[in-house]
């Protein structure tokens, strides 16, 4: 009991139980812990670009994924689909090969992709015997890098950086493996110019930045207004298996709004939250699609949304149905995000709950904060912001669009 407890004080309530079972799992049940086998890939030896790269395009672009699934929830896999959805009908040739030791069908791979993703016309196998010829091979998170790194059949090797992984892990050793990936001379094309700052600044790693921007068939503001309700509703993006979320932190300030505010109606997202005490009534609407997220959107008055790493996509999608947004304050959000366009606080429980309570009671600055959101949504578009990844592309390797 004591070592679970300080376990549990060291790392926090959730890390801290998994470390114990693990290790529980380890000595009572005697599960083997192969080093070597679970990380040879970090010892494995080097290949630097062998091939030419073109003097123009278009490009065979091969993408290094660590699933092909997601259902529909991998919001890295959106982006990249979408990419790859939008450089096929530029003209590019694309191939995908998915890295994880199990073999996937490819047929049942991409009618999966095709469902939950976009309709691409990229093959999508596992990366078993090797992969295609490349102008640009393409690692897409920290694992799939050393896989990138093993690979010299390429004229170019890149990474599409949509967060600073290496914070996902405590300090130690996965997050070392994590950091030695930006040291490679790898092209990074990053999710917003915080990363590639980041990168540039601490790695020395060559980035170009793209932005975010939201599916304008799914999320809208309806050319309508929210109805004056006596209850106001607040919306809080709850995930708490995502420590970068910050699960805690909003549940603790959304507490504080409950008690100066008992009349106000809670919505949470993102989980199901089943084994969660929450500290005031909420609305759990469970699994939603895209168009259900979006009504319910469009019914909320203002919503808490953290991001301790990159900022997510939900704000914009949020700002594009109208409501206002509050999140906490700093460099990995303020790239995308300002003081006119969200209520940003300090990411302490009483910051937050007087951004939230503020909205609440002052209609018009609510109504200011929504119609900035909105506008600056607007202005952004997909198709630009892939033409920059087509861009970064062609710049890391030299070469004339």
């Amino acid at each position: 009991m004591g070592k679970a407890l300080a376990s549990v004080s060291k790392h926090g309530l959730r890390a801290g139980l998994e470390d114990v079972a693990t290790r529980w799992a380890r000595r009572r049940l005697r599960v083997p812990y192969n080093v070597l086998e679970d990380y040879e890939y970090v010892v494995s030896q080097e290949h630097p670009p062998t091939l030419c790269p073109p003097k123009a395009g278009p490009l065979r672009i091969n993408w290094l994924v660590a699933t092909a699934d997601g259902g529909g929830r991998n919001g890295g896999l959106f982006n990249i689909f979408r990419a790859i959805f939008y450089l096929e009908r530029w003209g590019h040739r694309n191939c995908v090969y998915v890295t994880s030791e199990t073999p996937i069908n490819s047929r049942q791979a991409k009618q999966i992709v095709h469902q939950y993703y976009f309709p691409v016309e990229a093959e999508i196998s596992s990366i078993t015997g090797g992969v295609a010829d490349s102008d640009a091979l393409v690692a897409t998170e920290w694992r799939t890098a050393y896989t990138a790194r093993a690979l010299g059949n390429t004229a170019q090797k890149f990474y599409f950086v949509q967060d600073l992984e290496h914070l996902f892990y405590p300090e130690g050793s996965l997050c070392q493996f994590a950091k030695h990936t930006y040291q490679w001379n790898f092209h990074g094309v990053t999710a917003g110019k915080w990363i590639s700052e980041t990168l540039r600044r601490d790695f020395g790693m060559d980035c170009s930045p793209f932005g975010f921007s939201y599916d304008r068939d799914v999320y809208s503001s309806d050319g309508t207004a929210r109805r004056p309700s006596e209850r106001r509703r607040v919306l809080f993006y709850a995930r708490p298996e995502t420590e970068r979320r910050g699960f805690e932190l909003g549940l603790l300030a959304l507490s504080i709004v409950a008690r100066n505010m008992p009349n106000t109606e809670f919505v949470l997202v993102g989980s199901s939250l089943p084994s969660v005490k929450l500290p005031f009534p909420a609305i759990l609407p469970g699994t939603l699609t895209s168009r259900e997220l979006g009504a319910l959107y469009r019914s909320c008055d203002v919503a808490l949304v953290l991001s301790h790493t990159n900022v997510s996509l939900l704000p914009l999608e949020l700002m594009a149905c109208g409501c206002a947004v509050v999140s906490n304050s700093g460099p990995n959000v303020e790239w995308l995000l300002t003081e006119e366009t969200a209520q940003l606080a300090d990411a302490n429980p009483v910051a937050l709950a007087d951004a939230i309570v503020t909205l609440l009671r002052d209609d018009e600055l609510r109504a200011r904060r929504s119609a900035a959101g909105l506008a600056f949504a607007e202005k952004t578009d997909w198709e630009a912001e892939i033409r920059r990844i087509e861009s970064a592309f062609y710049r890391g390797l030299g070469c004339r669009q």
